[in-house]
């Protein structure tokens, strides 16, 4: 079960980063300068792309590895600072996506960050994950402040069983 987990994790993890790595040069392909016809065809295969491929693909890994982690039951510091950084793909998937709904509605979009910038943000990232699953380093847990890791013992400020 978990070998099939991991395969499923790690093949829906490289068609999610190919496709952020693909999707920022698809963005520029469609820029004004290039022929209509070449332009209007990367439009819809963005759109395919982010909305047929990339997504789901994000969906599927997000899910497999949530089931690994407890699967494997491995609550480490490193596997949280990996959290940390697939959120930052999961926001730089959220960006892209706001790109090409702007360039399927607009046929243009007007870019907060350029394209290129984004590729190399995304591919930062993807290494910082890799080398932190492949290395799994020791991450003191004194690096995390005390409210975070101490338990309060409080009553939750609403009622967690409906009455």
């Amino acid at each position: 079960m978990i070998a099939l987990l991991k395969f499923v994790h790690i093949a829906a993890l490289a068609v999610w980063c190919a496709g952020l790595l693909i999707l920022p040069l698809l963005l520029t392909g469609s820029h004004v300068r290039t022929p209509q016809p070449k332009a209007a065809r990367m439009r819809i295969f963005a759109h395919n792309a982010y909305n047929y491929c990339v997504s789901p693909a994000a969906v599927v890994a997000t899910v497999a590895g949530g089931s690994l982690i407890f699967a494997r039951e491995l609550f480490q510091p490193w596997l949280f600072a990996k959290l940390g950084f697939v959120g930052a793909l999961v926001v730089i998937h959220a960006y892209l996506g706001h790109c090409v709904v702007e360039l399927g509605e607009k046929g243009r979009f007007s870019p907060l960050v350029h394209p290129f910038l984004v590729l190399a943000a995304a591919f930062a990232v993807m290494t910082a994950v890799l080398l932190l699953v492949l290395a799994k380093p020791v991450i003191s847990p004194d690096l995390v402040p005390d409210w975070l890791r101490v338990p309060l013992n409080r009553q939750l400020p609403f009622p967690t069983v409906p009455s």
